[in-house]
């Protein structure tokens, strides 16, 4: 009996063991890849809904003792997530290991966007970076995966390989729906969809499609003016598609659609519901082709 009683003790300390790494990530599709990635070996936790707008979301108390308690936080940095920013600075600068997967992104490969609307001489215009960068599969491979990878390794050295086998499992698939949609999107190359707000940028930029964003920034509406511009522009025979998104404002999408023979749909940044980052994709290219159709 006792054999039995420290047999199962040893077992149960195994199992601790092995799930003794914590990781908190800040958005969806960061949670999807690194909860694929680690399997079994980590505890993986999702910081903000996919259904909440991470430019927006304000950390509760609780949400910062998570982060306390993480042996890795991945967030996706390049300002996405500016009400963390404080919050995830002062885990660095206590030694906890943060890793902001978008800024693995050479600067080179980052597109700006412009906050402001309106085509008067007196609105002033700002640019900053376009966070959005999970949303191209690409960058995924070629940098945010590997870095991810990189920050699990460094803290669990013993289990790197395993990592690396997961990571490149992960990235196959990404590379083969890749193809896939190319095959598909490139019949599209050269027109132009107008778009909530430009989180898809750096997704329809890689397939030669234009966007045109109704909303820029972030929490804003576009003027009536902007609006009938809009209204114009998609009367045009330029535009293939619209689109809105779940986590931004549809009424200004909806009064396009409305005001133009165009399809419409909506697109999800974010995941909502999504199995894995690969469904995720998947997901929001089935919502494209039925807006597109097969021209």
């Amino acid at each position: 009996m006792r054999r039995f009683i420290a047999f199962f003790v040893l077992i149960l300390l195994v199992a601790t063991s092995a799930i003794a790494l914590k990781v908190t990530a800040t958005i969806n599709p960061y949670y999807m890849i690194v909860r694929d990635i680690v399997g079994d070996r980590a505890e993986v936790s999702l910081l903000i809904g996919p259904g909440q707008n991470p430019h927006v979301f304000s950390p509760k108390i609780s949400d910062v003792k998570r982060l306390n308690e993480a042996d890795l936080v991945v967030a996706n940095g390049l300002e996405l997530e500016a009400f963390l920013e404080s919050t995830l600075e002062e885990l660095s600068r206590k030694g906890k290991r943060v890793l902001l997967a978008g800024e693995s992104v050479p600067p080179s490969l980052l597109s700006e966007e412009e906050d402001g609307h309106g085509e008067t001489d007196t609105l002033e215009h700002s640019h900053s970076i376009n966070p959005h960068v999970w949303l191209d599969p690409l960058l995924l491979v070629d940098h945010i995966i590997p870095a991810i990878v990189e920050a699990l390794t460094e803290i669990d050295p013993e289990s790197g390989s395993y990592y690396g086998e997961n990571a490149e499992k992960i990235s196959g698939r990404l590379m083969y729906f890749y193809g896939e949609a190319g095959m598909y999107l490139e019949r599209f190359r050269g027109g132009v969809v107008i778009v909530a707000h430009p989180s898809f940028s750096y997704f329809f930029d890689r397939f030669g499609i234009v966007l045109e964003p109704v909303l820029e920034g972030v929490g804003d509406e576009p003027s009536i003016q902007e609006l009938k511009r809009l209204v114009d522009f998609a009367r045009s025979g330029k535009v293939i598609g619209i689109f809105s998104e779940y986590q931004q404002s549809k009424r200004p999408v909806e009064i396009l659609a409305g005001e133009a023979s165009v399809g419409s749909g909506s697109l999800d940044p974010l995941g909502i519901s999504r199995a894995d980052i690969i469904d995720h994709f998947r997901w929001n290219l089935e919502e494209m082709k039925k807006v597109f159709g097969e021209r």
